[in-house]
């Protein structure tokens, strides 16, 4: 995995859309679609360019495990 630089706004926005998902059918997605819909949430409120992106992307799927268990609670 490449080295994670991603500012602050962006985690605040990815854990922002975490917590709006709904829970039941976010345990049925696929790691995949996770992070897919999480990426694309936050672009609805930020804008990112392609480098940004990238880093969402690698810090979402960093996080899909601990997203996964958020979502049992």
């Amino acid at each position: 995995m490449s080295n994670i630089n991603i500012e602050s706004a962006i985690i605040r926005a990815v854990w922002s859309c975490v917590e709006t998902i709904n829970k039941q059918a976010l345990l049925h997605l696929s790691d995949t679609d996770i992070v897919q819909q999480i990426i694309e949430q936050v672009e609805r409120i930020l804008s990112l360019d392609i480098h940004e992106r990238q880093s969402l992307s690698d810090y979402v799927n960093s996080k899909v495990r601990l997203i996964k268990d958020i979502a049992e609670f």
